[in-house]
């Protein structure tokens, strides 16, 4: 049976989503940033024939994440992103129980799909970098918010709308590097919950590169989140970027796969979605 969660639920759900804490950091933080009531952060329960939570569906804004066990109800997961008015845009692709969500779906496709590596830091391993000479490092202020939006509504791969550069202010941290009163380079934590950080946001200006700037943002945000008592996780596709990280002190942990979605057009149908777990599959 699926149905929204509510409160009653949180024990069961951060449960099951411990099991695999690292890929269900952006889950936890949702949950414990937002709780189950607002209109932007849905959740989703699954809950098999004994009444015991199998799987949870979280909407934050147009971005999707899933996790549950194999016997999960992927499909009737899946009704509910085709069917929400708001739409779907990002998929976090590491259900657990299956290899992937994305065939269930049928009112989306990918547009493309990133496998990443995942990392993490522990304390003993952080090597702190040396900063860099003239521009400022330090974590940013609700001042700084405009400044930001500017900032990352220009940053290439890594651009964020205003809403998505004021929620980790507010709610997690920044750090930035600063120039003569210009951001050159940035990072963020993108989710904070039950001890775990995830980093992300890394980027510098294409005329600052070379400086060492990302690296000392990465840094200094990593520094502070450890004497706080939590444990840097990130992902990386960019080789310099698991470079640089791996210079900090992360090492792997496994892997991350982020979707792209776009709408199915109707000339170009999905395919019809695979077998249930432990159904054989239908007949050609």
């Amino acid at each position: 049976m699926i149905r929204p969660l509510r409160e009653e639920d949180r024990t069961a759900a951060i449960a099951l989503l411990q099991t695999a804490a690292e890929l269900n950091l952006y889950f936890l933080g949702n949950l414990e940033s937002y709780g189950l009531v607002q209109a932007f952060c849905q959740f989703w329960g699954d809950f098999d024939s004994q009444g015991a939570l199998r799987a949870v569906l979280n909407r934050y804004r147009t971005g999707w994440v899933v996790y549950g066990q194999e016997d999960t109800d992927w499909e009737g997961l899946a009704q509910v992103v085709d069917r929400h008015p708001a739409g779907a845009v990002r998929l976090q692709d590491n259900p657990g129980g299956i290899a992937s969500f994305l065939p269930y779906l049928r009112r989306y496709r990918a547009a493309w799909v990133k496998e990443e590596e995942v990392m993490r830091l522990e304390r003993e391993r952080f090597c702190p970098q040396p900063m860099p000479q003239g521009p400022v490092v330090r974590r940013a202020e609700p001042a700084d918010l405009e400044a930001l939006v500017r900032f990352y509504g220009n940053a290439e791969e890594m651009r964020r709308t205003p809403q998505a550069v004021a929620d980790p202010l507010v709610y997690r941290r920044i750090w930035l590097a600063e120039e003569d009163g210009a951001i050159l380079a940035a990072a963020l934590t993108n989710a904070e919950a039950m001890g775990l950080a995830m980093v992300g946001g890394v980027y510098t200006l294409p005329q600052a590169r070379g400086r060492g700037l990302g690296q000392a943002v990465v840094s200094g945000l990593c520094a502070e989140l450890l004497a706080e008592g939590w444990t840097p996780v990130l992902y990386w596709g960019n080789p310099a970027a698991g470079a640089l990280y791996r210079k900090l002190g992360f090492r792997p942990i496994g892997t991350w796969r982020s979707v792209q979605l776009t709408p199915v057009s109707p000339e170009r149908p999905r395919p019809e979605p695979p077998a249930a777990p432990g159904e054989p599959p239908g007949p050609d």
